[in-house]
């Protein structure tokens, strides 16, 4: 006979919480608990309770269509950061489990995203994000706003379009092609935070494509930042993509060394 469990107790400590999950993977008892705390007052209960669902809702095809309603309510009013994240996580899993539910919400998301306050903006732009990262080609025509956000007098905007732009590029590379150019303007950005992240964002690109490696390489080599910050950013990635090279170069010498 098994041990009965605190569902709510395990939820709040994160203690059994993967016996938790073997239990609601075979009995929807257990499952119908956990879903119930998606409604807690207490935000690491409704994370854990999100963890347990996702590890299980392919099991319940059923439930995934209410979830991801319930899911978009819950984002518009969470204010803890690691809950956002756990839900947009969610909702980007369920982009390559079931992309036609997903592509029907996504503009409700992005309307959100547009016409929202500033909590509510932040919260979609996770989503959109992990959007991104798992299933980009359900976002239509968000190129075109990236384009445009990467040139908004709001910085928040530009800061937004190149957390997109890694999201993308966690995805395959061809899709941030076209904001390459724009992307070593901003190098010269009037704004020192995004000075930073254009330089994060422009190293994480070279380490994942050798073919903008090089024109990557040259542009941090040659800028010559006031910001002492920047110019930390600048010394950190090209000591990344120099790490890349050399790793890339001694592949190619054992490959080259091996007898056919």
């Amino acid at each position: 006979m098994e041990e009965e469990l605190d569902v709510r107790e395990v939820l709040a400590t994160g203690k059994g919480l993967d016996e938790l999950i073997v239990r609601a993977s075979y009995d929807r008892e257990i499952l119908d608990e956990v879903i119930k705390y998606l409604d807690d007052d207490l935000w690491i209960v409704q994370k854990n309770a999100l963890i347990v669902i996702m590890n299980v809702i392919e099991e319940y095809e059923e439930l995934i269509d209410p979830l991801v309603r319930k899911l978009l309510v819950m984002v518009r009013k969470s204010e803890a950061v690691p809950l956002t994240l756990e839900i947009a996580r969610t909702i980007g899993l369920i982009s390559k489990i079931k992309p036609e539910l997903i592509q029907g919400m996504v503009p409700v998301i992005l309307a959100n995203y547009r016409i929202g306050d500033p909590k509510i903006r932040i919260n979609m732009a996770y989503i959109i994000e992990e959007i991104m990262r798992n299933n980009p080609r359900l976002l239509g025509n968000i190129v075109r706003e990236i384009a445009s956000m990467l040139t908004s007098p709001d910085e928040m905007d530009r800061l937004v379009a190149l957390n997109f732009i890694s999201a993308l590029a966690d995805n395959h590379t061809r899709y941030v092609t076209p904001f390459l150019p724009r992307l070593l303007s901003l190098l010269y950005d009037r704004n020192e935070i995004v000075r930073v992240s254009v330089v994060e964002t422009l190293t994480g690109l070279a380490l994942k494509n050798p073919k903008f490696r090089k024109i990557i390489k040259a542009k941090l080599q040659e800028l010559d930042d006031r910001s002492e910050i920047v110019m930390e950013k600048v010394r950190e990635g090209l000591t990344k993509i120099a790490l890349a090279e050399s790793e890339e170069g001694g592949e190619a010498a054992d490959q080259a060394s091996t007898p056919p």
